[in-house]
């Protein structure tokens, strides 16, 4: 790599940061969460990391945005690693029992070359937010969320996810920010939170036999 090739990757964008980090986090076998598919870049990285044992249910409510992560998934060869479900990621735990998964990915906004107007929404994703604490796995269960201020309804977004994710931290979950400062214009930015304690149980959402179930598709 080249030393201008170099400055340009730094710092690295969160889509790459996030890969990074959650590379040394995931197993062969885990079951995660992909819940915007978008293109299907982390749909992919996430086929791979759980490897041939392992589960990706990938949701988005466009049609272009699955048929371009099943197409990406299938010229990969990793097809039978991956479920769609073309609805909102406010329905994940209709196809997956409580504590079962091991990431939850969202990269929120609007889907590249298609209609901008059709961007993710502060009240549905704080309510995917949500769900997710629901499914994740107790402790050790990772959220990761790229948001895009740099647009009138991202800014709401990720001001309303930053405060969610603010309020995990005062219950146990540790919780990280990373993104690029003194930008021209709001760039976007990485929050990382991983449930530290026994969540679920602190709230009284679930049992601790709910906890130690098995995962499978509902």
């Amino acid at each position: 790599m080249s030393p201008s090739e170099s400055e340009a990757m730094f710092p690295p964008r969160p889509t790459a940061l996030v890969h990074q980090i959650l590379a040394g986090l995931l197993h062969e076998g885990d079951w995660v969460i992909d819940a915007t598919a978008g293109n299907g870049h982390d749909t992919h990285f996430l086929a791979e990391c759980v490897g041939s044992s392992g589960r990706v249910l990938a949701f988005d409510v466009q049609p272009a945005a699955i048929a371009a992560s099943r197409l990406r998934i299938m010229r990969a060869g990793l097809a039978e690693r991956v479920e769609f479900f073309q609805e909102s990621h406010t329905q994940i735990e209709r196809h997956i029992p409580q504590a079962c998964v091991a990431a939850v990915l969202f990269n929120l906004g609007y889907l590249p070359g298609e209609d901008h107007a059709l961007t993710t929404e502060a009240t549905d994703t704080l309510a995917a937010l949500e769900a997710a604490v629901r499914v994740l796995k107790n402790p050790g269960g990772v959220i990761s969320v790229i948001c895009y201020p740099g647009h009138p309804a991202g800014l709401i977004e990720a001001e309303a996810v930053e405060a969610w994710m603010a309020k995990q931290a005062t219950h146990g979950w540790r919780v990280a920010k990373y993104g690029a400062i003194h930008t021209r214009r709001p760039a976007p930015f990485l929050l990382l939170a991983r449930n530290a304690t026994n969540y679920l149980l602190a709230r009284g959402l679930t049992s601790q036999t709910n906890i130690l179930g098995n995962c499978f598709l509902i």
